[in-house]
């Protein structure tokens, strides 16, 4: 019947001036769950918190102030979680990885903790980032500043020639990073097709001092990166792109993000670094959180070879090889991050796990995640775990349980994280490219659906192309192969293909 009341609703939250991209942002977070504001509770505890190093908790760790230890980071990068080290001894090589003892100040059944563990990530987007831990932590006292002594979790390395891991140890240390190194220099650094630039003579300069161990460590890298990829491991070329924004938070450019050597170094010593620990772990038949990644399912695997053949590119089985021989096919052709792509579509979602069921796209046997337990929850779960074993096993009942807890939070709050900074991405590119209307682009054909194609363009950008825009013809579907046919002319388009798009 008629309603006598009105339907009443509450105000849950207001997010700005609508169409606003400030507003959108803030919608997109609220949707996911992402909150700004830390907890008052949350606040304090972390304000109470010294942002010195106190001499007793030095005393029972192994000193690593003396030691030639550097980070390296983007040059915007507030929360730096990992700091590194090398040296050789003989044929061999030692790999120290020094990751921010987070688990020191952020203990389990704290106000932290909580808001940590129902955080689980950190969320970053164009020019901000929405920290899992207060800044006064994640900038500040967690944060491998230099100069500063800070308390950390070791992982020290003998790698022989070829960069396998022949023996390891892993410490509760305190270190004292030596320089803060960005990306951008160490990657001038290491060019030596740059050597006529007067700036790179002046890095080379400054850091004369650490120029060895970078040379050293890009070595160590290529053997680590080889050594990978003969494993099976997938170099996908994805097309990663950053926002830039100007002072006012407008952006202003998308650039197409590279990978440069240091980053690629970072990367193989981060992996070394993770497989060790996860092996670590397994040993010793202790509870932990493995990040594993399954192989694709038969269905993805059918509609994958489907995609493909049109572009000559025969899919055997989903081994690595037969992947990795696609991969190689394409490589520096326009198509190449499309099927890059379209292989990362195809893959299963890596997630975080108690049991250790291997990680695919890596070609690892093991596989855990302990380098950021600054801006990801199953990385400070692994710290207890790697500390509990280090106290001889003191606590080992409980954190079977929490690791537990943890994978299965930590595994949707990365899926909300990630929905979240591709749909705030998204606003951006389209903010941006408002200012592009009527231009023409050379893109790549990214999907192909009944009513259209989506395009690519070079920078990352994606757009739909709707069926009635395309040269005037009846267009017929094939959903296997995905490809739209002009019954007249013959036409076909299919993935991978480059068009010009306005």
């Amino acid at each position: 019947g008629t309603l006598s009341t009105p339907p009443l609703g509450t105000l849950d939250a207001d997010f700005g001036p609508s169409g606003s991209r400030m507003a959108a942002v803030e919608a997109i977070l609220y949707r996911q769950g992402v909150e700004r504001e830390f907890p008052d509770e949350v606040t304090r505890e972390a304000q109470a918190i010294s942002q010195t190093v106190p001499a007793e908790a030095i005393e029972r760790r192994l000193d690593l102030r003396e030691e030639l230890i550097i980070t390296i980071d983007g040059a915007a990068t507030k929360d730096i979680d990992d700091a590194i080290s090398l040296k050789r001894e003989g044929e061999n090589w030692l790999l120290g990885v020094h990751i921010a003892d987070v688990s020191h100040y952020v203990l389990p059944g704290s106000a932290l903790d909580e808001e940590a563990f129902s955080r689980g990530t950190s969320v970053y987007f164009a020019d901000q980032v929405v920290p899992m831990l207060p800044v006064a932590l994640s900038n500040g006292i967690c944060s491998l500043n230099p100069g500063v002594d800070r308390l950390a979790l070791s992982c020290l390395m003998t790698l022989n020639k070829s960069g396998e891991v022949v023996s390891h140890s892993i410490a509760a240390s305190v270190i004292c990073s030596k320089e803060r190194m960005t990306y951008e220099d160490c990657n001038l650094l290491l060019d030596s097709s740059r050597e006529g630039d007067p700036l790179r003579a002046s890095l080379a300069e400054k850091y004369a001092h650490i120029l060895p161990m970078l040379r050293d460590m890009a070595e160590l890298s290529r053997r680590l990166e080889k050594r990978r990829m003969d494993r099976g491991s997938l170099d996908l070329e994805t097309q990663e792109s950053y926002i830039l924004c100007d002072n006012e938070g407008r952006p202003v450019a998308i650039l197409p993000r590279h990978q440069g050597e240091s980053e690629k170094l970072i990367e193989s010593f981060m992996l070394s670094a993770n497989e060790t620990v996860a092996r670590h772990l397994l040993d010793a038949a202790f509870p932990g959180v493995y990040r594993v990644h399954e192989k694709p399912s038969q269905d993805k695997t059918d509609t994958l070879r489907a995609m493909l053949s049109p572009l000559g590119n025969p899919l055997k089985d989903t081994s690595h090889g037969a992947l990795q021989k696609v991969l190689d096919s394409v490589k520096g052709k326009p198509e190449a991050p499309a099927v890059s792509m379209m292989i990362l579509r195809s893959m299963m979602k890596a997630r975080y796990d108690t049991e250790n069921l291997g990680h695919f796209g890596l070609a690892a046997d093991h596989y855990c995640h302990f380098t950021s337990p600054i801006r990801r929850y199953p990385d400070l779960m692994v710290h207890r775990c790697l500390h509990s074993l280090l106290d001889g096993r003191k606590g080992e009942k409980g954190l079977k349980k929490s690791c537990a807890e943890a994978a299965k939070q930590s595994s949707q709050r990365e899926l909300a994280a990630q929905t979240a900074e591709r749909d705030i991405d998204k606003l951006y590119f389209a903010d941006y490219m408002r200012d592009h209307i009527g231009e023409e682009f050379t893109a790549a054909v990214s999907g192909v659906t009944r009513f259209g194609l989506f395009a690519a363009l070079h920078n990352g950008v994606e757009g739909l192309v709707p069926v009635e825009t395309l040269p005037s013809d009846h267009y017929e579907y094939d959903e296997l192969r995905m490809t739209l046919t002009g019954e007249r002319t013959g036409t076909v388009y299919s993935f991978g293909m480059a068009l010009s798009v306005v």
